[in-house]
């Protein structure tokens, strides 16, 4: 793969593509009709940035008499050589406003590092890779070293928490005090910038102008044949809260089309991360789509969340947060926050659910709430799950409390004696267990509902079943309750797709856009099956469509125990069901050389009938159970064998070992027992216990 030819013309926007000239050839530069008109209109001074041998040198330009819409070097001295360079075209005109503000400052605090409005710094830095096509972020020390402390984060060298003395003191994240709600971790390098600019540049025919909502940044720009992106908007709420937001502008934005434009909204992790690698370049396409499709402009809302650590947008202070940066888009950048569509994919889909709810009645409408991937466990997590088909909770647990035992059974809370689980719940929630979330202002309580169903929302959730950060039975739940609200809602299930999608997001968030300034509505109603179009483990990303004869059975279970510690498993299908869940006692040592002998005996996990229904609009049937296994039983591999029986048949239907949800590891469905729990939190175990976000069990779609 050939490297990018972009480089950063000083403080000029390129308005061109890049190109690689050089000898006796004369140099030109084509450009958009939309730029070409827009630079004559305003008689605009023309040059031709180049780089050669690491230097930027700039030589003026004029249109060609020849071509249209062409630039062309006005003479050959300088732009004419025996010795290549790259060429772009710039123009006063048009300029940006770099680097990327961050609100870091890396001298504050007495050189410990910390909030400063206006700072460009970062505790780490997005750049390109040496390709120049993707975007990396490299990480300075945010992690303690020293293998003695309990703590996580170095807050010895950084002061992260806020600048009052409490807030110094701080060693972890706290329920409303997190890490990154007013600044960002990261740097932008300059080049990360401009390599996204000329991304859309050579997709829609605009490039995109940066600029950093400071005291001192420029007007913005009406009537212009560009992207406008704005930076590092600091926002707080009546009640003190920080979170930071940045505004994407469509080509052709003007000042006077008050209310004018449809709001795109996300709400995900780091500020300066979701703008330039996670989120924002989809947001840049989404925005240069609908304005292909329809003529018309979308302005996108991209925010934190109050933080980047510690935060999965759970906290009470959310909804004035939401409503906050969906205000500023409105009073500032003329979006309609009647308007609003919102989406996302994991912590971004429940930010958009929250939003699509609006409890409070704050003065905006989503019109359409997309989530994907939402982890909705918080409405029912307990430890046995957490350390069996959910592997990914106790990283969550450590990342977001700070604590680097917080896995441990007998770990408590060194001030107030909470265990893992319940200092998670309290971090993100202010509550201490799932119970009082439902009764009071969790996702399933009225309160939260009621605000949802006044809403007029309509709601998509997208689920991979065996997320290794939930359980399918919560989506299934959240989905009937809310059905049970009388709120529209399209279901989408991906089987064996864990926390992936099987559908795109953006793609839905377009055609959301896109009925809305065309004054349609969408029907989102009835429930969608995905499941893998090809059995490649490398293709395990394709989906297809199908539509199941019954619901297809599934099963969510750990890929590890310890010796001693209960198998938690859920598994799913057709009221009424009969089922047997079993294990196969293998020859340890022929499996590990890659042969598969079972013995002649095996466990009983569970047997019984799935449940009727509680409700008719309710998809399935499901059972938990948390199956002790018995004294003595020994480390070893073990192979999950399932079978079951439909309400009226006969015969009993045996679900293959081999339909795995994670592509390309185990052939078949095993639960290895350890003779130690290893520590659920380190990366080696995340490796192998959710390879892609993906957990383990079976599954017959």
């Amino acid at each position: 793969m050939s490297k990018s030819l972009c480089f950063v013309p000083g403080k000029y926007v390129p308005l061109s593509r890049f190109i690689l000239s050089g000898g006796s050839e004369p140099i030109a530069l084509p450009v958009t009709r939309a730029v070409a008109d827009y630079l004559k209109l305003h008689n605009a001074e023309l040059l031709l940035a180049c780089l050669r041998s690491g230097e930027v040198t700039f030589h003026r330009a004029a249109w060609s008499t020849l071509r249209e819409d062409t630039v062309e070097a006005e003479n050959a001295d300088g732009t004419q050589n025996s010795e290549e360079g790259v060429f772009v075209l710039v123009s006063p005109l048009l300029t940006n406003t770099l680097p990327v503000v961050s609100h870091w400052d890396n001298s504050a605090a007495e050189g410990k590092g910390g909030f400063r409005y206006g700072g460009t710094d970062g505790i780490g830095t997005l750049r390109m890779d040496e390709a120049g096509e993707k975007v990396v972020a490299e990480h300075v020390v945010l992690y303690n070293n020293d293998p003695d402390s309990p703590y996580v984060y170095n807050t010895e060298d950084y002061q992260l928490f806020g600048s009052n003395e409490g807030d110094k003191a701080l060693k972890t994240p706290q329920f409303e005090r997190y890490i990154g709600d007013r600044y960002s971790l990261y740097a932008v390098d300059d080049l990360v910038a401009i390599s996204l600019s000329d991304r859309i540049l050579k997709t829609f025919g605009y490039p995109v102008v940066f600029c950093n909502e400071t005291a001192d940044d420029g007007a913005l720009l009406s009537n212009a044949p560009v992207f406008q992106l704005i930076s590092g908007s600091l926002l707080v709420t009546k009640n003190g809260q920080h979170s930071l937001a940045s505004y994407i502008l469509p080509p052709n934005w003007s000042a006077k089309n008050v209310k004018g434009y449809p709001l795109l909204f996300n709400g995900y992790y780091d500020a300066n991360e979701n703008t330039f690698s996670t989120v924002g370049p989809s947001f840049l396409e989404i925005i240069g789509k609908t304005l292909a499709s329809t003529g018309k402009g979308v302005v996108g809302v991209l925010w934190n969340g109050e933080g980047y650590i510690g935060s999965r947008s759970l906290q009470g202070s959310i909804y004035a947060g939401i409503g906050t940066a969906i205000a500023k888009g409105q009073d500032s950048y003329g979006g309609d926050a009647e308007q609003v569509v919102a989406v996302g994919g994991s912590r971004g889909g429940l930010t958009a659910l929250l939003a699509g709810g609006n409890p409070l009645r704050l003065p905006y409408r989503v019109r359409y709430t997309l989530c994907y991937a939402p982890p909705l466990i918080l409405n029912g997590l307990t430890r046995e799950f957490a350390e069996g088909a959910c592997p990914l909770i106790w990283h969550v647990a450590e990342v977001d409390t700070g604590y680097r035992d917080i896995w441990k059974k007998d770990w408590r809370h060194p001030q107030t004696g909470r265990s893992g689980i319940e200092t998670l719940l309290q971090t993100l929630t202010g509550a201490g267990n799932s119970a009082s979330l439902r009764e009071t202002t969790g996702l399933e309580s009225d309160f939260f509902l009621d605000g949802l169903k006044a809403s007029g929302t309509k709601l998509l959730i997208n689920h991979g079943t065996h997320d290794a950060f939930t359980l399918s039975r919560f989506s299934f739940a959240f989905a009937a309750l809310v059905r049970r609200h009388g709120i529209p809602l399209r279901h989408e299930i991906g089987y064996r797709f864990g926390h992936n999608n099987c559908t795109d997001l953006y793609e839905q968030a377009a055609l959301c856009l896109k009925a809305i300034l065309q004054e349609q509505e969408l029907e989102f109603t009835g429930t969608v099956h995905y499941r893998r179009r090809s059995p490649a483990a490398g293709e395990w990303e394709q989906t297809e469509r199908f539509v199941p004869v019954h619901q297809p059975v599934f099963l969510e279970a750990p890929k590890f125990v310890a010796v001693g510690s209960p198998v938690a498993w859920t598994l799913y299908g057709e009221p009424g069901m009969e089922y047997r869940l079993e294990l196969g006692i293998l020859d340890q040592q022929a499996w590990e050389q890659k042969q598969q002998v079972v013995r002649n005996e095996c466990i009983t996990l569970a047997s019984g009938v799935l449940p009727d229904k509680q409700h008719p609009l309710e998809l399935c049937s499901w059972q938990d159970g948390v199956s002790q296994l018995a004294d003595g039983q020994h480390a070893g591999y073990y192979l999950y064998e399932l079978s079951y029986r439909l309400k009226g048949e006969q015969d009993w239907n045996v679900v293959s070992p081999s339909r795995v949800p994670q592509p390309g590891v185990e052939p078949q469905a095993v639960l290895r027992i350890l003779e130690e729990q290893p520590n659920p939190a380190s990366e080696a175990f995340r490796a192998e216990a959710a390879v892609l976000c993906i957990s383990s069990g079976l599954s017959e779609a």
